[in-house]
């Protein structure tokens, strides 16, 4: 199941790079968005019939006669029948190359990873860790150690995740250099400022609240799932100094 999870990723990443591919009628192809309109016309504006999701398996009744161009793709309109619905679909988001479900993708990013210097994974620091569909993110200094953690939701996408923090934890000794109210004064004073990696010293303050969404791109190098703040081509990624990679502890 890994390997397969590896070839499809590949392939995704590549795709959304290139030129969509010639879809024939009466071909099963894959769709590749997290969540796409069927619509009664092949127009944006369309009515809607219903939705496909990402890796939902269709097969193609009909091609509209011209090409249109959205979000930078140009592709063909396709009428395409799922189990569920039947209508046009835009198909810069089909695939003709198997894609992974939400919940495929959400079993490989199970565990750890780790942030740190390629290909050796030396230098590291932050981590992610993800169970379920929920995340934990700690950031670390290589002189004071832990500095914050965040928790919270997140949601997969084509090609990236979209994390939802719930909860705030910071290391005052860090964060504070003149503290500004009473609340942030009472945190200073108890902080310590030796190195430490307990979280035992980490505090949750109103003037420091988990802050809005936010994006975490995925993509393949070498047969590894890496993780990125970027947005990056494919091959520019897999020339990173730094990226998180999964942990083999």
């Amino acid at each position: 199941m890994k390997k397969l999870f590896l070839v499809f990723l590949t392939s995704l990443l590549v795709f959304q790079c290139k030129k969509t591919p010639i879809i024939e009628v009466g071909q099963t192809v894959f769709i590749s968005a997290t969540t796409l309109n069927a619509r009664k016309t092949p127009t944006i504006d369309g009515e809607k019939l219903g939705k496909v999701r990402l890796g939902d398996v269709v097969r193609v009744l009909e091609r509209s006669e011209t090409e249109m161009e959205i979000d930078g793709i140009k592709s063909f309109w396709y009428r395409v029948e799922s189990p569920f619905v039947t209508g046009w679909v835009f198909g810069g988001y089909l695939s003709i190359t198997k894609v992974e479900t939400r919940d495929a993708i959400i079993g490989a990013l199970q565990g750890n990873f780790v942030y740190c210097r390629l290909p050796d994974r030396l230098d590291c620091s932050n981590t992610f860790e993800f169970k379920g569909e929920r995340f934990v993110y700690r950031g670390y200094d290589q002189y004071s150690g832990i500095t914050e953690k965040l928790e919270g939701n997140y949601d997969v996408q084509s090609g990236r995740l979209v994390l939802d923090p719930k909860e705030r934890l910071i290391r005052p000794s860090i964060f504070i250099v003149y503290p500004q109210n009473e609340e942030e004064s009472t945190a200073y004073n108890n902080a310590y400022f030796g190195y430490t990696t307990s979280e035992q010293y980490l505090v949750s303050l109103s003037t420091y609240p988990a802050e809005g969404k936010k994006d975490l791109y995925f993509f393949m190098c070498n047969e590894k799932l890496l993780l990125s703040e970027a947005k990056q081509d494919p091959e520019e990624a897999c020339k990173s100094s730094y990226a998180y990679s999964k942990s083999t502890l």
